[in-house]
């Protein structure tokens, strides 16, 4: 049985004892048919038109959980206007087929949080990777989720702060890109929330069931 919820990955291996969703950014016509996946256009791959129609194809495939990672990065190279369009159409697409939105922001949240006001986000927003204690309050009173990841193995980081006060049904986990197990991020959540590490588990299902529908 899965334990552990993995709900943002680059690692395509299998985890022993958890459920993945693996993003992929690109060539979305081979993602397999067996698996959770989500798919987005991310901004640090942006270049000349902007490929939504592959991606709402593949968006359309029952084992894509969510669309994403999508956003808006001050830091990378991309033209920031080309990044707004493909956001703003991201949040278009989601709207219409009632998926999840799992977000990628750098230094670009005043412009992340009016881009998704703008376009009137209709579904479930998971902004992944969270590290930023003082834009936390105000992400989850507009009602998104924050997802952590390796930060938490840090006490003294923003994440870990953010986590021992956040309400337990806004936030997920994740291994993004790190090289460390789930189960490794589930036993540091247990930790600074200071509770067993098996209310971890059932709160994320729960948490999992209420953004998925599954």
């Amino acid at each position: 049985m899965n334990q552990f919820i993995d709900i943002h990955t680059h690692n395509n291996s299998p985890a022993a004892h958890a459920l993945q969703i693996v993003n992929v950014y690109k060539q979305f016509d081979t993602i397999p048919q067996n698996g959770w996946f989500s798919a987005g256009l991310h901004p640090w791959h942006l270049s000349g038109p902007i490929d939504i129609d592959s991606l709402q194809k593949v968006a359309m495939q029952s084992n894509i959980l969510a669309i994403g990672e999508c956003g808006l990065d001050k830091v990378c190279a991309t033209d920031w206007n080309l990044q707004i369009r493909a956001f703003a159409q991201q949040i278009i697409l989601a709207n219409n087929i009632g998926k999840p939105l799992i977000i990628h922001c750098v230094r670009a949240w005043e412009e992340v949080m009016a881009t998704l006001k703008q376009h009137k986000v209709s579904v479930p927003v998971i902004f992944h990777g969270f590290n930023k204690s003082n834009i936390a309050s105000r992400l989850i009173d507009n009602g998104y989720y924050l997802s952590f990841g390796k930060a938490l193995l840090k006490t003294d980081s923003p994440a870990a702060e953010v986590l021992r006060s956040i309400a337990a049904n806004r936030y997920f986990l994740e291994t993004d890109d790190a090289d460390i197990s789930i189960a490794d991020i589930y036993a540091a959540a247990a930790s600074l929330r200071e509770t067993q590490q098996d209310d971890v588990i059932l709160q994320l299902r729960q948490n999992f069931k209420t953004v998925f529908n599954r």
